[in-house]
């Protein structure tokens, strides 16, 4: 289920500028450069993994746009000084929040630490508030459209986003946008994905398993469906994303015996040969390991 502004997966961007990525001392540009800092940034990201997963799902953001957002104004906390100031004290926090007084700043007075649930929920009420403006500002443009402009709004105002064709002629390094949605991208890809729909998908698994003779050929189609197969799991999918919570929350590992350990083995196994005579003989008993593995998994997430 995508965020209520627009699936960051499905806009546009061409990436950073050259001289956004020369920044990290490299010639590349475009959207490889801007996956590569977002890959440079992930392990201090994970630091603030439970803070910006639970902003996100209380309003309703991908929380792969508040790492987008991070990882370019903050490079995840390692581009600020000791009191998570940047911008040569002009800004403070992980996304940056602009202390300038008005009419030439942003005018903000920061709430919470420069890393706290505080802090990132202020900044994502100001990113909402900026998507609204563009709403109401180019109300034909597509949900997409207006989330890439809200980033772009975020960076320098809502006044500097005049089209989309230009929607980054004004911004930081004429790119903010294109590079946090490129950045934002590749978290999604990496953990950051939208997690609410988590207890849905499986839930639809777990009754393919265990709901009879038909489910046995369908189980393995929904659990391909979010990535878990035979080869293991897919890069980039809902099962990827739920393996990589699992193993920060359990310290590294998986787990054995929780819910993705098991989805992983019936994957890997099509739910054949002995998988099968299980289903056929313990479905009862499956469904509800399953089931109460679902009910965890909500809560894990919510």
């Amino acid at each position: 289920m995508a965020s209520r502004y627009g699936n960051i997966m499905d806009v546009e961007t061409s990436g950073a500028d050259l001289r956004t990525a020369k920044a990290d001392g490299k010639n590349d540009e475009g959207v490889p450069a801007s996956h590569r800092m977002a890959e440079h940034d992930l392990a201090d990201m994970n630091k603030y993994k439970g803070l910006i997963m639970k902003v996100a799902e209380r309003n309703a953001v991908d929380p792969a746009v508040i790492c987008g957002i991070i990882s370019r104004e903050s490079r995840a906390g390692t581009g600020l000084d000791k009191h998570g100031r940047g911008d040569n004290g002009k800004a403070f926090g992980l996304m940056q929040i602009d202390t300038t007084p008005a009419p030439s700043g942003g005018g903000h007075t920061p709430k919470g630490e420069w890393n706290s649930e505080e802090h990132l929920q202020q900044c994502t009420e100001i990113l909402i508030g900026f998507i609204k403006i563009i709403q109401k500002k180019f109300n034909s443009w597509t949900k997409e459209q207006q989330l890439k402009g809200g980033i772009a709004a975020y960076n320098k105002g809502q006044d500097c986003v005049e089209s989309y064709e230009k929607v980054d002629a004004r911004t930081t390094g004429m790119d903010y946008s294109n590079d946090v949605v490129a950045r934002a991208q590749w978290f999604y890809c990496h953990g950051y994905a939208e997690t609410r729909n988590y207890g849905i998908i499986v839930a639809a698994a777990a009754t393919a398993i265990v709901g009879g003779v038909s489910a046995v050929v369908l189980a393995p189609i929904a659990l391909v469906g979010i990535g878990f197969g035979a080869g293991g799991i897919a890069a980039g999918s809902t099962a990827a994303s739920m393996m990589s919570a699992a193993a920060i929350a359990n310290g590294g590992g998986v787990a054995a015996g929780s819910l993705v350990a098991v989805l992983q083995s019936a994957g890997a196994v099509g739910l054949s040969g002995m998988a099968t005579a299980v289903v056929g003989s313990a479905g009862a008993a499956i469904g509800g390991a399953l089931g109460g593995s679902v009910g965890w998994l909500k809560k894990r997430f919510s």
